[in-house]
């Protein structure tokens, strides 16, 4: 799992736009690969990304008796709930990161701001829910982190219980745990682009349906 936790509609425009991402359909293909007897590794690399997708990806992965996960340099954000969903290691040199659930875009009046607060809110607590089953803290502890946006190394994840065991390899550590690449203004970019492609296309197919249209 490396780059930005994505919904599977914006795969078209990391792949577009070349860039790493996962999605939850990535998962997907991955645990329907699986052989009998075979164990799905998941490595994470990863600052974070949507929040919806990540909550997709802990509920395919939570539970299972065919998944482990490795974070090898970075679980934050949302890809830190994904590191929660099932037995882990942390490399040495990782870290983790949580914090409190933000919303782009957000417009509207004041009821519209405080609706919005809620919502926040009860985004946070369901997050908190995937640490609290991992680690054993409360709710309450877990909240307080977050809020204060807290980054926590292989050793304090170890002792808080947010991984099971730390690695001992040479993962190398690379950096992370930046906001999403895709902005609204590389979507529309990308979306012109791919427009503008798809009607040069067209406009190609037509002239050569008109070539055969003459004998030419």
């Amino acid at each position: 799992m490396r780059g930005d936790i994505i919904p599977n509609d914006d795969r078209w425009i990391y792949d577009w736009m070349d860039w790493e991402a996962t999605s939850p359909a990535d998962i997907k293909a991955a645990i329907d690969g699986l052989k009998q007897g075979e164990t799905l590794t998941v490595l994470i690399n990863s600052g974070g990304g949507s929040v919806m997708a990540a909550q997709e990806i802990y509920s395919m992965l939570h539970g299972r008796q065919d998944v482990e996960i490795q974070i090898q340099s970075m679980a934050g954000s949302a890809a830190s709930v994904i590191a929660m969903a099932n037995r882990s290691e942390i490399s040495p040199v990782a870290m983790l990161m949580i914090h409190n659930v933000s919303m782009s875009g957000a417009s509207g009046d004041y009821h519209a701001m405080q609706k919005n607060a809620e919502i926040l809110k009860q985004m946070n607590a369901a997050l908190a829910s995937a640490y609290v089953a991992k680690t054993g803290k409360t709710e309450e502890e877990i909240l307080k982190m977050m809020d204060r946006e807290t980054w926590i190394n292989a050793n304090q994840a170890l002792e808080f219980g947010f991984v099971d065991a730390i690695a001992q390899d040479n993962a190398v550590m690379v950096n992370a745990a930046a906001g999403m690449r895709l902005t609204d203004e590389i979507r529309q970019q990308v979306m012109a682009e791919k427009h503008a492609r798809d009607q040069a296309e067209e406009e190609k197919k037509q002239l050569l349906s008109d070539l055969d249209l003459y004998g030419i």
